[in-house]
């Protein structure tokens, strides 16, 4: 059995990706034990992967200097096998420095330390946007002598949200988050003028074009555009469904993330911007249509590049994302 200590102190959708490593780990050998520092965000979702042993929580959100010296304490007290710095956060690679292990090895984009790389790891990786992210994991474990299997079930180690959600099937899932929606967002990403009106149009193309049900779903944020929409369409439905062109259209006002796994596991394709749930679609190989920003193909690349079951399209005005979809060989 070999001790790892893995650091993922950042996001959701970085965890789902790089499951790629930890998942690796686990398929070896049933006996591999695997801590995760965690967010106190995320760790509320990596909890429910039963491989992971234990979870360490990094909380920003408290006295910073209080929670990293009790952090430090708590693993100072562990003896590990394998340290990864797979967050490359600054935070991340100083703890390190504190804790036992017989191997320390850091994944590091924009800071490198070499003199303290020298003396405390034994090996550092560029985790470089001229690779993709999943190329980088690759090189990773083959440093540490793990075979990466051809597929990899992401899930095969979960335990799922009881389903509570029942649509009319085949449908697609549109997931409408603050991504998709001006001064929610980033400032320099190019919006699609959305209105209620405009949103409704579009989703009859989408019902054009792949003749199937919709399943709409939004973000945590409350946005307001999107409580426009619903107001205007279905403030009088019957359990927010609605009938277009011999099609039913629900809308969900609330759901969780892991909720939304469900919603994307039955669905047959995922329309998203980029995100945490497109990493959720390609883990279960579900055909996906994601909106990306022109202007940074590369850096978007380097999260989606190893997706096979993927369409991008630029963000851009609704009727130009609308034609762009129209326009693909998505059967």
């Amino acid at each position: 059995m070999a001790k790892f200590l893995i650091f993922r102190t950042d996001r959701i959708g970085d965890f789902i990706t790089s499951q790629v490593v930890t998942n690796s780990i686990s398929e070896i050998s049933i006996k591999n034990q695997i801590d995760i520092v965690a967010s106190k965000y995320n760790a509320e979702y990596i909890k429910h992967f039963k491989y992971i042993n234990k979870i360490y929580i990094f909380d920003k959100t408290g006295n910073k200097l209080l929670d990293y010296f009790n952090l430090i304490i708590q693993l100072r007290k562990k003896k590990y096998d394998y340290l990864i710095v797979l967050d490359g956060k600054r935070r991340s690679f100083l703890s390190g420095i504190f804790i036992s292990s017989r191997i320390k090895v850091c994944l590091l984009k924009d800071f490198y330390p070499k003199m303290l790389i020298q003396l405390f790891y034994n090996k550092y990786f560029k985790n470089s946007e001229t690779n993709i992210q999943f190329k980088n994991f690759q090189v990773l474990l083959n440093y540490l002598d793990i075979k990466t299997p051809q597929s990899i079930n992401y899930y095969k180690k979960y335990n799922f949200i009881k389903d509570k959600f029942k649509f009319p099937k085949p449908y697609i899932h549109l997931h409408l988050d603050e991504k998709w929606f001006e001064g929610y967002y980033f400032s320099d990403f190019d919006y699609m003028n959305l209105e209620s009106k405009n949103i409704y149009l579009f989703l009859k193309i989408l019902i054009k074009k792949f003749k199937t049900n919709v399943v709409i779903t939004q973000g945590f944020k409350k946005v307001e555009t999107i409580e426009n929409f619903k107001n205007q369409y279905f403030k009088n439905s019957k359990n927010f469904k609605i009938r277009v062109k011999s099609k039913t259209i629900t809308f969900i006002e609330k759901s969780s993330f892991r909720e939304l796994e469900n919603i994307v596991k039955n669905c047959n394709i995922l329309i998203c911007c980029e995100g945490a749930i497109s990493h959720v679609s390609n883990s279960f190989n579900k055909r996906t249509i994601s909106l990306i920003q022109k202007d940074r193909v590369d850096s978007t690349n380097f999260w989606i590049g190893h997706m096979k079951n993927i369409k991008t399209i630029h963000r851009d005005d609704i009727k130009k994302v609308s034609n762009d979809i129209l326009k693909l060989n998505f059967i």
